[in-house]
């Protein structure tokens, strides 16, 4: 028989919670459990990040201090320690068939001395001696035709510009040479040689034997007469030659006396011929042949006042080529009578 009454609820759908409930719990469940996976990836990384930070400032300090290490390294190298080029051979070389009598050029009777004072480093003194022809030109028309003879002297300016002794060396590297008979050439072979902004590191001891060899010195005695510097002693005293010369001249180079006389801007060949030629017309003929300042600085002052003659003598001599014999006589006449003149 059925019961139409209705079924009992089962027991266990009567203890269940309703679905709403429960999805709601879960869902509280997995929000934390998110949060806490949040969290522990914020605290990973806060500390990435400081490890990160650490890092950079590390690789900072290291850049900063390789900076520092740099300059301090560049400030602390000589100027122009950089590479210098291997010595090249000259393009102007002194004629080999004029007399040559240690640092002198030409006869030793001629009637003019030519004293040069100069460095090796000195960029003006290689214009004058290379550059711009001055010293070659003197050569050929006076030194060449026996009327005056050139007398190269050291005059060490450079040196005292960065502290070096390269000026010092070379000068005594061209007596060493001078040993030998080759002044002049081994004078050529410094000039082409030289820094073209005056650097040191061009005439170190090495180098300088390295020129000498090149420019065909005996080294069995230029080496050792480069290393123990046999000639500064000759060297140095060439200052004071210098100042007992050109009592009234700027320690500079280059600087060039013809008879005695100052020269004004001798990088000029028109100034050094004129006083030639001035001294060719009113001097008296050399007192010695020596190459030493002493020989052209024995002479007394007056002696030197005659050979220049008077201003007016001077120009007038000068001024005119074709001027008559009358008015080379009148320039003889002058320097002779009034021979102890000071020059205006």
């Amino acid at each position: 028989m059925t019961s139409s009454r209705p079924s009992r609820p089962n027991s266990t759908a009567k203890n269940a919670p309703p679905m709403s409930r429960r999805s709601a719990r879960q869902q509280r469940l997995a929000n934390r459990e998110a949060n806490r996976s949040l969290a522990r990836a914020g605290t990973s990384g806060s500390a990435g990040g400081g490890m990160g930070q650490i890092m950079l400032w590390t690789a900072a300090a290291i850049v900063v201090g390789a900076v520092v290490i740099g300059g301090a390294f560049l400030l602390t190298q000589k100027p122009g320690s950089g590479s210098v080029p291997s010595p090249i051979t000259p393009g102007v070389l002194t004629p080999a068939d004029i007399t040559q009598n240690g640092t002198a050029l030409g006869l030793p009777d001629a009637k003019v001395t030519i004293d040069l004072w100069s460095d090796f480093r000195c960029t003006a003194c290689f214009y004058v001696a290379v550059g711009s022809d001055v010293e070659s030109k003197l050569v050929d028309t006076y030194v060449r035709t026996g009327k005056a003879k050139l007398v190269y002297h050291d005059l060490l300016v450079t040196d005292s510009n960065d502290g070096t002794t390269e000026s010092r060396d070379a000068a005594n590297a061209a007596l060493c040479a001078s040993d030998q008979g080759k002044f002049w050439l081994m004078h050529d072979w410094l000039f082409a040689n030289q820094s073209a902004s005056e650097s040191p590191g061009y005439f170190t001891l090495d180098r300088l034997t390295q020129i000498g060899q090149l420019a065909g010195m005996d080294m069995t005695k230029f080496k050792p007469c480069v290393e123990q510097g046999s000639h500064l002693d000759q060297v140095k005293a060439e200052l004071d030659q210098f100042h007992a010369a050109a009592p009234n001249a700027k320690l500079e180079t280059p600087t060039v006396l013809v008879g005695g006389v100052l020269v004004t801007n001798p990088t000029v060949y028109a100034n050094v011929a004129a006083a030639i030629d001035a001294a060719l017309t009113g001097a008296s003929p050399s007192p010695s042949a020596s190459a030493s300042v002493a020989a052209s600085a024995s002479a007394s002052p007056s002696a030197s006042v005659a050979a220049s003659a008077s201003p007016s003598a001077s120009v007038a001599a000068s001024a005119s080529p074709s001027a008559s014999a009358a008015a080379t006589a009148s320039v003889s006449a002058s320097a002779s009578v009034s021979p102890t003149a000071k020059p205006s």
